[in-house]
């Protein structure tokens, strides 16, 4: 067990499912962050509080990577699979004639790649954690980079490797490279990568990441080009796939300073009202193409792109909010739109509504886990609702509000109600 540093911000809870804090969140992004980042902690152990709400949800299933679930015994069997992609690695290497000295790279990151965690790890030596760099880091690029040319073959045939031979291992590997906890330093992925490519015209990391994260996605649609070239320093690949989720068009958040109150511009449980009281104020519902986040509200029309849920949904999205959580330079993105989410849905007729309308698709059995899983993203989330600068729809959500407020949509909700009234008294044959 690593030993915990003291955290340099104290949460305080202000009710049972929302924490309200004031967190300062610069308006620049990760492009514009240090280039090593080891000046801030990047890689986090999940805090308890929010571990609790879905415990399985920050565990990997099948591959450690990193320090904190390092010698796992549920895990142990992927080791030899490491070893093997080293080995592997190493053999291909060979083949160019090249003294690639990896294990020496990264001997000299390896304090700066301690520096990022949050845990001290006194109890791995230097050799141990150089070690864990090189087959974490040798099995990752290793892995995305096999799988990229078994996508490009073009005769349709996979790259001689069992691991592509399964249905259920490459998703649950994965799942396990987008956990919070199982991360290494992207700098460390970076220099493995470039020490072992021979090609200058080569497909770079980041986009050999995402590339091999895309089946996963919620948003399920191809990466726009923009994305895909990123040239962009994130942190590890979780933080990559956190800015995939970005519109390259998107708004920058407010300055600081704007707020709003609760009372007055809250109508709902949260931001805005549930999807059956929106219906019923006239506003109509649309699935919009493109981004997860590319959430638009115009002429009584709220387009909301398609979320797709699987058994891969709740974790991805639980692990992208601690992410958020835990490091304040990560702009609140994933967090506003859980939040929207769970404003306007709050029981099976809301869910329903968004489904009807494309907004929502789901591959769950029961329609109970959608709704009960978009109602349990926010609980223990430390976020100001009223602070607009931190909010990247704040813009729609007043537009929402006012259209509620309208003489317009007043006489569309008066309308409903007595259409529903006639619907009792001369029931439908």
């Amino acid at each position: 067990m690593g030993k915990k540093r003291k955290s340099p911000r104290k949460q305080e809870e202000a009710d049972k499912d929302m924490t309200v804090v004031a967190v300062d969140f610069p308006g620049d992004t990760a492009d514009d962050e240090p280039r090593r980042f080891i000046s801030q902690w990047s890689i986090f152990r999940v805090p308890a509080h929010i571990r609790q709400v879905d415990e399985k949800a920050y565990n990997p299933r099948v591959v450690s990577i990193g320090p904190f679930h390092r010698n796992r015994p549920a895990l142990r069997a992927m080791e030899a699979q490491k070893v093997r992609f080293y080995e592997r690695l190493m053999t291909r290497m060979a083949y160019e004639d090249r003294d690639v000295g990896i294990k020496t790279a990264m001997m000299k990151l390896e304090p700066d790649a301690r520096r990022c965690y949050s845990e001290e790890f006194e109890d791995i030596s230097t050799d141990e954690f150089v070690d864990m760099m090189v087959l974490d880091g040798c099995f990752i690029v290793e892995l995305m980079r096999l799988s990229h040319e078994s996508n490009q073959d073009e005769e349709g045939q996979f790259v001689e490797e069992p691991i592509f031979a399964t249905r259920w291992m490459l998703p649950n590997i994965t799942r396990d490279f987008l956990m919070l906890e199982n991360q290494l330093p992207m700098f460390v992925l970076q220099e493995i990568f470039n020490l072992t490519t021979f090609d200058q015209d080569a497909t770079p990391l980041n986009k050999l990441a995402l590339l091999f994260m895309e089946p996963l996605s919620p948003q399920k649609g191809q990466y726009t080009d923009i994305k895909l070239n990123d040239k962009g320093e994130h942190h590890h690949l979780l933080a990559l796939f956190h800015s995939s989720f970005i519109p390259s068009d998107i708004r920058p958040l407010r300055e600081r300073g704007a707020r709003w109150n609760r009372q007055e511009n809250f109508p709902g449980k949260l931001w805005v009202h549930e999807a059956k009281r929106l219906r019923r104020a006239g506003v109509r519902f649309k699935d919009n193409p493109g981004n997860l986040l590319n959430i638009e509200f115009a002429n009584r029309e709220l387009k909301i792109p398609t979320l797709f849920i699987d058994e891969w949904t709740g974790p991805l999205l639980r692990n992208l909010l601690a992410y958020e959580q835990c490091n304040a330079f990560a702009l609140p993105y994933i967090t506003c739109y859980a939040i929207f989410l769970n404003s306007i849905i709050e029981d099976l007729k809301d869910k329903e509504i968004l489904q009807d309308a494309g907004i929502i698709y789901q591959s769950v059995d029961e329609d109970e886990e959608v709704v009960d899983l978009i109602n349990s993203l926010t609980k223990e989330l430390a976020f100001d609702m009223n602070d607009m600068s931190d909010c990247f729809i704040a813009e729609q959500i007043e537009d929402i509000n006012n259209f509620c407020k309208s003489w317009q949509s007043k006489c569309i909700f008066q309308l409903s109600r007595f259409e529903n009234i006639l619907s009792l008294i001369i029931p439908f044959r």
